[in-house]
């Protein structure tokens, strides 16, 4: 998602007015993505007495529930679930509404989304998924603070968020604690099997659609892979960039892939021209049939999508 969304900020111009959104929407993307692999490079040091399969980015269903969970640690005792979040400054959990709010360094309040209900929640689709097979299997988690700025100043007792650093300790406590009868090395291949297997891709919306963004915003153009300018020109059977004169002759078949994730996930001969700022039809046609797509007869027209 982050390189549909630097797709998406290339190609408004300076003055767009979601520019600045765009820009914190990166910011938090990027910074998750760090903090999830801290938790990974963390958790390489842990040694538990009997076997640990650790996944990351798990996306299962279960008819129409969907979930993400971060991490997923599967051992021969139990199944330990670790929500990674990035937030900094003083966090706080009101102990009666369970509101939860940091206060910056400004000294101002801003109202948060609880972690900890997602964390119950996907404890429980866990619990459901595996409710055949292992009907009772211990599933717990934990949710894991990984900004180095952030500070837990007040929490309900049962609430199991933790800094980065005590996140080994922590998860070798779980698993010590748990009492459930230990799986067998057969159990947990099948585990193993099953979350590698089953998982699925999620669908995301174009991006001008999700930010109601219109097509006619964006700057169009072939981007040159060398300098990054956007406009290079089409000259026989290759593309010349006009800030710095290099050539490359599938630079297209980025902008094409940008244009499904920014517009929309078909395009046409007419399209693929107007966002390429070609006025060739044939020269298009020849490269649409080259590159890795399906074709479709829609009507008159022709169509293409991603493979």
């Amino acid at each position: 998602m982050v390189k549909r969304h630097h797709a998406l900020l290339k190609r408004l111009p300076d003055v767009h007015k979601d520019l600045h959104y765009l820009r914190e929407e990166i910011r938090k993307m990027e910074a998750g993505s760090r903090g999830e692999n801290r938790i990974l490079k963390k958790l390489a040091e842990v040694r538990l007495p009997g076997q640990i399969k650790i996944f990351s980015d798990v996306r299962l269903e279960l008819g129409d529930w969907k979930v993400q969970i971060d991490c997923l640690l599967v051992t021969d005792r139990c199944c330990i679930i670790l929500e990674s979040k990035n937030f900094s400054d003083d966090l706080f959990i009101d102990t009666d509404s369970e509101e939860f709010y940091k206060i910056d360094k400004k000294g101002e309040e801003i109202s948060l989304p609880n972690p900890y209900f997602q964390l119950m929640k996907h404890i429980r689709f866990i619990k459901a998924y595996f409710q055949k097979e292992l009907p009772n299997w211990n599933v717990i988690g934990a949710v894991i603070m990984t900004a180095k700025s952030c500070r837990i100043r007040k929490k309900p007792i049962h609430y199991p968020f933790y800094q980065l650093e005590s996140m080994n300790e922590k998860v070798i406590q779980m698993y010590n604690q748990s009492n459930s009868p230990p799986l067998s090395s057969k159990q947990l291949q099948t585990i193993e099997q099953v979350i590698l297997t089953e998982q699925f891709t999620f669908s995301y919306p174009p991006l001008c659609e999700f930010y109601r963004i219109s097509p006619t915003e964006l700057i169009a153009g072939v981007e040159c892979p060398y300098c990054g300018v956007l406009g290079m020109k089409r000259n026989g059977k290759t593309w010349t960039c006009p800030s710095c004169k290099k050539n490359a002759r599938d630079a297209h078949i980025q902008t094409v892939q940008e244009y499904f994730w920014l517009i929309k996930n078909e395009i046409t001969n007419k399209e693929f021209r107007d966002f390429c700022k070609l006025d060739s039809i044939y020269s298009a046609s020849r490269m649409l049939k080259n590159m890795n797509l399906h074709a479709h007869k829609g009507g008159a027209w022709r169509y293409y999508s991603p493979q």
